[in-house]
């Protein structure tokens, strides 16, 4: 077994699963890959399958959350040291994992985060995306006096002692962990470091934030941030009187 785990949440990717692997595999790095099928209704667990990938498929659709949260449960189990989150919609760039595995080898950081904004990578975002990145950006920045470029980056490769800890059971949440969960490890005490790499624009298949999705991913993001302050705050020590 490898020291490090690929973990690649999907759902009805059938268009780009089989691409976005042998992208993978072509670079021959000493990584095993996991699929978290999250309850698709095409192919997509088959294709996966079908190129030796690990596969764990959900019932039905739990969410992006739930199935990074089997990613993080398998990987805890089997004791690797360090995975790697990375998406099935073909907009992660095979190319940046040599520099994420070098950079986790280090043992700098505990949540390393793959940013196509430290330098010009060509990616055009969309306006409501633009919006949610500098707003997330200020926001981060002033809860926790940390900066992070790229908030919304789903490319992030994550020590054990991090994703043992979100293996938990109602320690994650189902649907969008995003920049409340960053907020979280920062608040924590993990160190959270940033690369560059470069990402590509969707050519197949449907975003999860398609349609009326980013206003309500926005109000939930919100409302979860409030919760990770509120309980950061309640959990302070309270220094003992004399």
């Amino acid at each position: 077994m490898n020291e490090y785990l690929i973990i690649i949440p999907a759902f009805n990717e059938e268009a780009n699963i089989g691409k976005v692997l042998q992208g993978i595999y072509a670079r021959k790095l000493p990584v095993d890959v996991l699929i978290i099928d999250d309850g698709s209704l095409d192919k997509t667990a088959a294709i996966a399958r079908s190129q030796s990938a690990i596969v764990v498929s959900h019932p039905c659709n739990l969410g992006y959350g739930a199935a990074l949260q089997t990613g993080y449960q398998y990987a805890f189990a089997k004791g690797y040291r360090y995975l790697i989150q990375f998406d099935a919609d073909d907009q992660h760039d095979p190319a940046s994992l040599p520099s994420m595995i070098d950079e986790l080898k280090k043992g700098e950081s505990d949540i390393l985060i793959g940013s196509r904004y430290l330098v010009d990578s060509g990616f055009a975002a969309g306006f409501m995306k633009k919006l949610a990145t500098g707003f997330f950006r200020w926001l981060i920045a002033r809860l926790t006096g940390v900066k992070v470029s790229d908030p919304t980056s789903g490319l992030r490769g994550i020590a054990s002692k991090v994703f043992g800890y979100y293996s938990v059971r109602d320690r994650f949440p189902a649907d969008f962990p995003d920049a409340d969960i960053l907020i979280q490890m920062i608040l924590q005490g993990y160190r959270v470091k940033e690369i560059p790499v470069q990402m590509r624009q969707r050519l197949a298949g449907v975003s999860m934030h398609a349609g009326l999705k980013p206003f309500f991913y926005m109000l939930k993001i919100m409302l979860s941030i409030g919760i990770v302050i509120l309980r950061h705050q309640l959990t302070k020590k309270v220094p003992d009187h004399e």
